[in-house]
């Protein structure tokens, strides 16, 4: 449009004048070029105003991309696997994990010292208490263990599935949540190695209990038959 009204003035410039005694209106060629330069801006102007709109809806577009949100969460999976294992701990027999009835039942199996009085009976009822607290709290760390290893593969899966979803991602809001979750992989998995660690060093702690009793008891047999 722009080129036209340029050739177009260009050819009303070029147009020979023409007198008004040939009877035919003389034409103000001042005026014309006035006009036509006049549209020729406004031309340009709504030209301007045009790409401004149009890089105003890039932007917004940008914008609208960057706040989409993800249709993918593995939070709930997270917690699922997560919650097998502190089911696995919270179901352990033996010796509880609660710090007060841990304290009580240690104290009642592994004593700092047996009295004069104390039977054989008692000795061996004890030294068998003692024996099924160790092997209860060994069950519960290969459980631990077992359930870890099943959750290796849905942790695999997860984690491929994040991948995904990240190299797919449109904008910073998804890549954001996509990281997130990323994030809350990593932290599951370090809480499952804090459980698996704890289950084995009770186990590890309950069997050294175990050994320094029976030191005790046999302490206690020798005690008994000398004063016998």
């Amino acid at each position: 449009m722009k080129k036209f009204l340029l050739v177009l003035t260009t050819l009303i410039l070029s147009l020979p004048a023409v007198s008004p005694a040939q009877g035919i209106p003389v034409m103000d060629i001042a005026n014309l070029i006035q006009d036509i330069l006049q549209v020729i801006n406004q031309i340009e102007t709504i030209d301007h105003e045009v790409e401004s709109l149009t890089n105003e809806a890039k932007s917004l577009e940008h914008e609208a991309s960057n706040l989409k949100g993800l249709d993918f969460n593995i939070v709930s999976r997270l917690n699922q696997t997560t919650t097998k294992i502190n089911q696995l701990i919270s179901k352990a027999e033996g010796m509880a994990f609660n710090v007060s009835q841990s304290l009580d039942t240690f104290n009642a199996l592994y004593p700092n010292q047996y009295g004069q009085r104390v039977t054989n009976a008692q000795l061996a009822v004890d030294a068998l208490n003692r024996w099924s607290t160790s092997l209860s709290a060994l069950k519960s760390t290969i459980q631990v263990q077992s359930q870890a290893a099943q959750n290796f593969s849905d942790d695999q899966s997860a984690l491929s599935d994040l991948i995904n979803q990240s190299q797919s991602a449109e904008g910073a809001l998804q890549v954001a949540q996509v990281t997130n979750q990323l994030l809350a992989l990593n932290a599951r998995q370090m809480i499952q190695s804090q459980q698996l660690k704890i289950t084995q060093d009770r186990a590890a702690a309950l069997e050294q209990a175990r050994n320094l009793a029976a030191e005790e008891k046999a302490r206690a047999v020798r005690q008994k038959f000398m004063t016998n």
